[in-house]
């Protein structure tokens, strides 16, 4: 039986019992992309859940009643066993975008926070919104992180390092060995947070990630999430791994409570290979559409480790976009510092096929 085939089944099941009947076609209408529109602008995997997780989540719905009682220690104890980590290395969140607001927020009252001057930002109006100064540092000529230029910045009255990695938008993944040297260097200083949220489609997702050196007790946290390749956004689950001190002070500004349904889906997704190689395999196949349509027409897009692709096509993204979306086609191109390029999401096959076409059809159409 192939996963496809199994994941409707599941579905199928799912409409036909209790939880089916809840989820009404009105209801289900404000979920996904807008109605005729293909979504390739935020970074989700459409092929997940997983058909374990879905029926995890049909059953933790049937009981969605009562209040969590014990399941986020059963799912963090299933992560701290794969990462070889104690259960006091984990923080539990609703999406890693609240950790990563509680530990701006946690570090932002003790000193300035820096950062990459492109990189993912969701979490920074709230942690500059409660007072947080954030000290943003220009990307290098390549659109690489300036991780020399990042230590330099690191001042006495700096409290905090956030190194997205692979970086969003640009998909560039940080030597795994220079951004050690990195986070040991600056560790002494300043707590680095290093964003995980696309380890799993890297290369080499060991060599890439930083658990390692919370093994070892550096001042370090690692940020990850179910939203990207577990194809959970929706779901809204995300944990930290970190020393346990550290992990203890973003567990303290954590505001969110677990949520049952997503946490069943997780405890069940994260130990599913099958659906973890298949969403890679697709992921990887929809990024090599996207790079050989933009290089078809003479655009170089930046190397990407996630699953989205960066590109500067000479004219303003934010237009281009509009375009696209006229042609009911949603990507990215908002990026005020970089008005020419785009990010373009990876979704389903058939969906990045119709891109091709259409990216094709209107960057060679005049005007």
């Amino acid at each position: 039986m192939s996963l496809q085939f199994s994941r409707r089944d599941v579905v199928r099941g799912m409409f036909g019992g209790a939880v089916g009947l809840a989820l009404t076609p009105v209801s289900l209408a404000t979920l996904g992309p807008p109605p005729g529109m293909i979504a390739l602008r935020f970074n989700e995997n459409p092929y997940g859940p997983s058909p374990g997780a879905l029926k995890a989540a049909a059953k933790a719905a049937a009981l969605g009643a009562y209040y969590v009682d014990g399941m986020e220690k059963v799912l963090l104890r299933t992560i701290s066993a794969r990462h070889d980590v104690a259960l006091e290395n984990m923080v539990l969140s609703s999406g890693s975008n609240e950790a990563l607001q509680a530990a701006f927020v946690a570090w932002g009252r003790k000193g300035r926070i820096v950062l990459p001057g492109l990189t993912y930002t969701a979490h920074v109006p709230y942690a500059r919104r409660m007072g947080v100064e954030v000290v943003p540092v220009p990307l290098k000529d390549d659109m690489t992180i300036d991780l020399d230029g990042i230590a330099a910045a690191v001042s006495d009255d700096v409290s905090l390092v956030y190194i997205c990695n692979p970086n969003n938008p640009t998909g560039h993944a940080l030597d795994g060995d220079a951004l050690r040297d990195f986070c040991r260097s600056i560790g002494g200083r300043a707590v680095v947070m290093i964003d995980e949220a696309y380890n799993e489609l890297t290369d080499r997702p060991e060599y890439t990630s930083m658990v390692d050196l919370v093994r070892a007790g550096e001042n370090v946290i690692v940020m990850r999430t179910f939203s990207k390749l577990f194809g959970m956004a929706g779901m809204r689950v995300g944990y930290g791994i970190g020393r346990p001190d550290i992990a203890k002070t973003i567990a303290e500004h954590v505001m969110a409570w677990p949520n049952g349904v997503g946490l069943a889906a997780a405890k069940a997704c994260y130990t599913d290979d099958e659906f973890i190689e298949y969403s890679r395999s697709k992921i990887f196949e929809g990024r090599d559409m996207v790079v050989d349509t933009f290089r078809r027409n003479g655009i170089e897009p930046l190397p990407s480790q996630g699953n989205f692709v960066f590109a500067n096509i000479g004219r303003n993204g934010r237009e281009f976009q509009q375009r696209m979306a006229e042609r009911k086609i949603l990507i990215r191109g908002r990026y005020d510092q970089y008005p020419d390029y785009i990010r373009v999401s990876m979704g389903k096959i058939e969906d990045v096929e119709v891109f091709q076409t259409v990216f094709s059809d209107l960057f060679g159409a005049p005007g």
